[in-house]
């Protein structure tokens, strides 16, 4: 009886050893259909602004089946002003997701109104920051099974900001996300001749403070001399077309100008200069009704992604600055 009892007990293990094996089978077949996703956030700053304070609630996205997946970032606060040009804050870390394609992708953001969630600081204080709709949209996406997407938020601040009454505001138009696969950054290196120039032939046009603000300009490829070139705005006549990216340019140490912008999608552009950004209302059409003008074409460009992504391209404006080009993380 004793003997039965083990052979019963062994068969027993058996069964269960070949039904746990099945079971096996079905736990591993899905993440042999899952990749992985990642998501950063870049900016380029803008004047005035010493601050802004970002508070991101959750991911969300839907699937190809309407099925909506939810990541938690729990209420994860950071400077955007600290990630600017090359660099990015890692908001999102190699998360499992299934395979295909997935739409509607945004992050919700906290509205601020000037004590709680996102907010600005400038020389007035401390000020409420409102994003159109609550979110930050994700651009479109498909996951590889066995793959690892990471895609890289990018936000304009100087387009896309704005200030009405103490309240600021940023607008999705200045916004975009890229697959990092698939983009470059432009550094850019400044003829000092051309900043010289500007603001001497502006000279009544110096702000009160007395520091122009220079700015460099980039246009998408339909975009053939200076006369096309718009200033930033939401609306402009027929005969302009809207900058795709905005950005200061800076001064190092060595006197040198640059500026640099990061996350571009692979593509061929052309480069504008103004040393009138002072001017530029990033709401209203300057150029045309306002005292804003483009003051050089720096020519055409084209910017590569490299084989992994990130390629750098350096673009001179004018005769550069001998190739100096350090400190153009900003």
């Amino acid at each position: 009886m004793a003997i039965y009892r083990t052979m019963w007990i062994l068969s027993s293990v058996f069964l269960l050893s070949a039904c746990g094996s099945d079971d096996n089978d079905t736990v591993t077949t899905p993440s042999l259909s899952q990749g992985q996703f990642s998501l950063a956030i870049s900016d380029s700053p803008t004047a005035g602004v010493t601050h802004v304070g970002m508070v991101m609630g959750e991911l969300v996205m839907t699937d190809s089946t309407g099925v909506i997946h939810r990541h938690d970032l729990q209420n994860m606060a950071f400077n955007l002003l600290d990630f600017q040009g090359m660099d990015s804050h890692l908001m999102v870390d190699s998360i499992d997701l299934p395979s295909g394609q997935f739409h509607d992708a945004y992050v919700t953001i906290q509205q601020g109104d000037g004590n709680d969630g996102c907010y600005v600081e400038d020389g007035q204080g401390r000020h409420g920051l409102h994003v159109t709709n609550g979110q930050l949209p994700v651009v479109d996406f498909e996951i590889v099974a066995g793959q690892h997407l990471a895609i890289t938020m990018e936000i304009d601040l100087y387009r896309g900001l704005s200030v009405d009454q103490g309240q600021y505001y940023l607008n999705h138009q200045a916004m975009w996300s890229i697959d990092n696969r698939q983009m470059g950054h432009l550094l850019g290196e400044v003829d000092p001749q051309w900043i010289a120039d500007c603001e001497t032939t502006y000279s009544d046009l110096t702000p009160a403070s007395g520091q122009f603000s220079h700015m460099a300009y980039l246009y998408p490829e339909a975009v053939t001399n200076i006369s096309q070139m718009a200033d930033m705005g939401t609306n402009q006549s027929a005969s302009f077309i809207l900058p795709t990216a905005v950005s200061p340019m800076l001064q190092d140490g060595g006197g040198n100008w640059h500026f640099a912008m990061g996350y571009l999608p692979a593509g061929n552009y052309r480069v504008g200069y103004s040393c009138l950004g002072h001017l530029d209302d990033p709401i209203v059409d300057d150029i045309t009704t306002g005292p804003f003008v483009m003051f050089k074409d720096s020519g055409s460009i084209t910017i590569e992604a490299g084989t992994l992504g990130g390629q750098q391209t350096i673009h001179q404006c004018g005769n550069g600055n001998g190739g100096h080009h350090g400190g153009m993380g900003g």
